[in-house]
């Protein structure tokens, strides 16, 4: 499976176009469509692979704003979770890396800076 995304076609050079991705602008091959500056086309891998009427375009566009924006929050309740499991785990670890080096050297208690 691919996913491709929209962008806008803002000049033309031989068989590249500098398209816009809602703000980020990047040269993408069209030897694949005939499209003009101002035409909406949908990319993968660095290739235009179909044009889009603009409203088809602009609901595609939405769309990934709102999986982007479903995936933040997501993530950001997964990365706090993990974070604390995280810092619970290296807290034993160390506790334990301690208790080895004391009972190696023969010492009570070794604290790293």
């Amino acid at each position: 499976m691919c996913v491709a995304y929209p962008g806008k076609v803002l000049s033309i050079e031989n068989d590249h176009a500098r398209v816009d991705f809602t703000g980020s602008v990047v040269p993408v091959n069209i030897s694949m469509v005939a499209v003009q500056p101002g035409d909406y086309v949908l990319v993968h891998a660095g290739m235009a692979i179909q044009k889009v009427e603009r409203e088809e375009a602009e609901d595609w566009i939405a769309l990934f704003r709102d999986l982007e924006e479903a995936a933040n929050e997501i993530s950001g309740e997964s990365v706090a979770s993990a974070s604390a499991a995280n810092d619970e785990k290296c807290a034993s670890a160390s506790e334990d890396s301690n208790k080895l080096a004391s009972s190696a050297s023969g010492t009570e208690d070794i604290h790293h800076a």
